[in-house]
């Protein structure tokens, strides 16, 4: 059960590899497909978790990874609960521009601009 790390492996030229990590299948299949569809000129490869740590043995398998999101429902505890757990299986570097936290379920029509 080995901590993520940013460098440990080389990058793939022209590739990105995304894991999306969360409890909800659902939310994680619809953002990959979104991100798949748009044009881009280099590949992307996304992976799912369900949560962190990764299994050691597919480490040789897998990928350099080049961004961790991390998806939750805002209405989850267990949602949440889930993410802070997985966050231990990650190495603080990858916090410099490598992690990004999607929230969901959260109210719609909220805007977070002023009114005019």
């Amino acid at each position: 059960m080995a901590v993520l790390r940013p460098f440990d492996k080389l990058p793939e030229l022209n590739t990105a590899t995304i894991l999306l990590v969360g409890s909800d299948e659902s939310l994680q299949g619809k953002l990959a497909e979104a991100m798949l569809r748009e044009k881009n000129d280099f590949r992307i490869n996304i992976h799912l978790a369900a949560s962190l740590p990764l299994p050691s043995e597919r480490d040789h398998l897998r990928p350099r990874i080049d961004l961790i999101v991390f998806m939750f429902d805002i209405k989850s505890k267990y949602s949440l609960r889930n993410i802070e757990a997985s966050l231990a299986y990650v190495d603080a570097r990858f916090f410099l521009g490598k992690v990004c936290f999607l929230v969901t379920g959260g109210m719609y029509g909220i805007s977070l601009l002023p009114p005019l």
